[in-house]
């Protein structure tokens, strides 16, 4: 058997585990086991600085479940990284300890700069970038990760402290959203991103490649209006229609939480915040006239998983 990783990658929404070997194959590795758990560590304290008591519970929960599943594949190597909720909660390093203690586990909270950068590293692995620069986007609850690069050179990379989760409590958004809630959320994005909005004129990329959560649901959603499921994506990117995207911006943003729960595709660990990511991610399809949009299977954790490997 090879020596097979697990990766527990404890994000500020969800903990992921990937569980993978080394392999002769393009990618270098071959997935094995992967799943999630809605941990939602950033809950009620991101604006606070804060993990709160229930979900230090949730993670505690989540990561020894990982353990046991970690072990049951034999795997040899464990590596965990803490991202944003971690990095600014002033009770990050103690819930880091305690993994410690109880699991003999040691987390990498990891700067938002060190994220870019594995996500970097991950996306290769799944799209192959040419010569045209790609403006590559991860959303998660906690930060939003943004790169621009081509097959060559990275030209920007940047975590910016604008994930979905942060930006509902920062805002205290409300359920449904408003009109006037969409044009607060766009208003907020805009003036985040006016170095961004430099930087895309500078290096002008033409193509749009989500990744992580929130663009693997919408993924879902879209492949869901089409009346089929989700082609398994493992080893390529996944080509997204704006068109259809706007469809979807059209359908859930203004739509009750109760009745997101029931839309065929939806992925019930980001739920809560699928009608602020879609307004966004539909705004900078516009914004910055994307004409080519792909989701990448592959992120920080696959990203994670090369290193060790190497």
């Amino acid at each position: 058997m090879n020596k097979r990783i697990a990766i527990f990658d404890l994000g500020s929404n969800a903990f992921k585990l990937l569980i993978a070997e080394k392999a002769d194959i393009p990618e270098g590795f071959k997935i094995i086991h992967k799943e999630q758990s809605g941990v939602k560590l950033a809950s009620k304290g991101i604006t606070k600085k804060i993990i709160t008591e229930d979900a230090r519970l949730r993670a505690l929960e989540a990561i020894a479940s990982f353990k046991v599943t970690a072990e049951n594949y034999k795997c040899r190597t464990i590596k965990c990284t803490g991202t944003s909720a971690f990095r600014d909660a002033q009770n990050g390093q103690l819930l880091v300890n305690e993994i410690k203690e109880r699991f003999h586990l040691d987390v990498e909270i990891i700067s938002g700069q060190r994220e870019a950068e594995l996500i970097h590293k991950g996306v290769q692995k799944a799209y192959k970038l040419e010569k045209t620069p790609v403006l590559i986007m991860d959303i998660g609850g906690g930060s939003l990760e943004i790169i621009i690069a081509n097959k060559k050179e990275l030209f920007f990379q940047k975590s910016y402290d604008l994930g979905m989760r942060r930006v509902m409590e920062k805002l205290k958004l409300t359920d449904p959203l408003t009109e006037e809630d969409k044009e607060r959320i766009i208003k907020f994005f805009d003036e985040e991103f006016k170095e961004l909005d430099k930087t895309v004129k500078k290096y002008e990329p033409e193509v749009l490649l989500g990744t992580s959560g929130s663009f693997e649901t919408i993924s879902n959603l879209v492949e869901a209006q089409k009346g089929r499921p989700l082609k398994k994506i493992d080893t390529a990117a996944y080509k997204l229609s704006r068109t259809r995207i706007k469809e979807l911006h059209d359908h859930l943003v203004f739509m009750p939480e109760i009745e997101r729960r029931e839309v065929k595709g939806m992925d019930m660990i980001r739920v809560d915040l699928m009608s602020i990511a879609i307004v966004f991610v539909n705004h900078i399809i516009k914004k910055f006239n994307f004409e080519k949009v792909f989701f990448s299977a592959f992120a920080l954790k696959e990203g994670l998983l090369t290193e060790a490997l190497e």
